[in-house]
């Protein structure tokens, strides 16, 4: 059990890995230049860009819309009706007129005509107040409120679902260790660590969970590289070895079909391997000062289909794009 490992946080207070930190915001753990699993795979991407955005000072975060439900989502499912509710809200009379909050003020608590002069925000803060209902930090449109309510629905309608977050343990704890080979600082924060550290789940929004095309994704936004980190940094604080780290995946749309999705070790073996690469590429590009993008070449587009030895279709080194095998029939068309 881990309770006893768990430091709560305080404002400036030093980072001492390896060490589990309750209650961190997330603007702190963000500022923390550590390796975090977003910055391994933007490495093995495109190291320019790990720069701009961790390491140049130009980078502005801006958060898209769709994270607003993606945020909320995890909160309700991973922390529970009550921590959701301290955070978001809906007003039930957000779409209504001037004229009808002016008609509901007068007949159910007695205002007289006088507030047919006041402006609507003001005319709104006073039917709120009369309700008893306290606007919190993010407001949640009907639909929004909804979709996030329907999706902690479907997932205690999965039992395997439900089983993983119903064990005992905490959401958002964030995690800090040096990796034993180069000392670096790595981090992480996982959706929800169970005290024993054994099964740990991982929650996915996805626009379909169907195994058929999951696995794609799956490899493609690296889940592989998250489950070594994951799994090597829990490790590294506590001693444990984690028995099983999987995703518990959700569709975004209705009925929010849910699945759970459980990497074997061959594929979490590949994991392992990008952490070490991605961390090395990290200090070569320390060493050298310069952080490389896909190609210092011009890129040639060959219709050639790759050589049997390049695992992938861009080859770096040459500069060569060969054509991937979907190519011939869309051109055949023509």
């Amino acid at each position: 059990m881990i309770k006893d490992l768990i430091i709560d946080y305080k404002e400036g207070m030093e980072i001492k890995p390896p060490c589990i930190i309750r209650g961190m915001p997330s603007e702190v753990y963000h500022s923390i230049e550590g390796l975090s699993n977003s910055g391994l795979k933007m490495l093995l991407d495109c190291p320019a860009r790990y720069y701009f955005k961790y390491l140049s000072g130009e980078y502005e975060a801006k958060e898209k819309p769709s994270f607003k439900i993606g945020k909320a989502c995890h909160t309700y499912i991973l922390e529970g009706q009550e921590a959701f509710e301290n955070t978001y809200w809906h007003n039930p009379y957000s779409d209504y007129t001037k004229k009808e909050i002016v008609r509901i003020l007068q007949e159910k608590f007695g205002y007289d005509c006088t507030i047919e002069k006041y402006l609507l925000a003001d005319l709104m803060e006073m039917l709120l107040v009369s309700e008893g209902i306290e606007a919190k930090e993010i407001h949640l449109t009907k639909n929004e409120l909804n979709q996030v309510i329907g999706t902690a629905r479907a997932i205690k309608s999965n039992k395997h679902a439900l089983a993983a977050f119903s064990q005992k343990g905490e959401s958002e704890l964030s995690i800090f260790w040096k990796d034993k080979d180069t000392g670096v600082l790595l981090k992480c924060r996982p959706d929800y660590l169970p005290y024993d550290c054994k099964l740990v789940p991982d929650y996915k929004t996805a626009s379909s969970v169907n195994p058929n095309t999951f696995y794609g994704d799956f490899i493609k936004f690296g889940y592989h590289v998250q489950t070594a980190m994951y799994k090597e940094g829990i490790k590294a604080v506590t001693g444990i070895d984690v028995e099983s780290f999987f995703f518990v995946a959700q569709e975004k749309e209705p009925p929010y079909i849910t699945q759970v999705y459980l990497p074997d070790e061959a594929i979490i073996t590949y994991g392992f391997k990008a952490v070490r690469k991605a961390i090395e590429t990290y200090l070569e590009c320390l060493e050298k000062g310069f952080w490389d993008t896909y190609t210092s070449h011009i890129i040639q587009m060959s219709l050639e289909p790759r050589p049997e030895d390049l695992p992938i279709n861009f080859d770096k080194d040459t500069g060569i794009c060969y054509a991937p095998y979907y190519v011939d029939s869309i051109l055949a068309q023509y």
